[in-house]
């Protein structure tokens, strides 16, 4: 079970008094996630998932958090961030950070249709264009400053040939970023069990739910 940080039902009865949704019906943790630890929270207003971050850390977290808000608000099938009491969307839970979230309904599907994969590609275009209001802005993780930082990591087990080309491709596009092009928010985990499915009887077409992960 990817629970790292325990919550004890004591903990979260005492935490969720920072919020308004209900009493404390039950706690069962979510054994998928590499990450973070996760929870599903049932209370007498319903269910939900709470998230303790493993590794980001608290200013880290709005970008996502304010991004999940904003795109449930605009009727992407996103978990939407519940705020606390103070109207904050991020509180922390023993000595982790910690937000809870609306939980979707619908389960994964492991083998995906055509059809699963046109509903995806649709609910990803409707992301993009809803997230081109979201007025968030963050650098890329994974873009020029983190290559040449991790690069000089991969070099002692390349050939002499190899660490070669990737310098050479480092310096290529480094060199062409392009600037000008479109840039918008994506869904950059998006694996088969991040995508639930609601009602899949055949004479139903299928609802997607999204779930934007961390």
């Amino acid at each position: 079970m990817s629970v790292f940080t325990t919550v004890t039902s004591g903990q979260l009865l005492a935490w969720l008094k920072r919020y308004s949704i209900g009493v404390l019906l039950d706690l069962r943790g979510i054994a998928s996630g590499i990450e973070n630890t996760n929870y599903y929270v049932t209370t007498t207003h319903g269910r939900f998932v709470l998230t303790l971050f493993e590794k980001l850390k608290s200013h880290e977290l709005p970008f996502y958090l304010h991004l999940m808000a904003h795109l449930s608000s605009h009727g992407i099938p996103s978990p939407k961030p519940i705020a606390n009491l103070n109207n904050s969307l991020l509180d922390e839970l023993n000595g982790k950070p910690a937000a809870i979230v609306t939980c979707l309904e619908g389960q994964p599907v492991m083998e995906p249709t055509p059809e699963h994969c046109a509903q995806v590609g649709e609910v990803l275009a409707q992301l993009h264009l809803a997230g081109r209001s979201y007025g968030g802005h963050l650098e890329n993780l994974r873009g020029p400053r983190w290559w040449n930082a991790v690069a000089p990591e991969i070099y002692p087990f390349l050939s002499a040939e190899d660490v070669e080309l990737l310098k050479t491709e480092i310096q290529f596009q480094a060199g062409h970023r392009l600037d000008e092009l479109p840039r918008g928010v994506i869904h950059a985990d998006l694996f088969r069990d991040n995508v639930l499915f609601h009602d899949l009887k055949p004479q139903h077409e299928p609802r997607v739910g999204g779930f934007i992960d961390f």
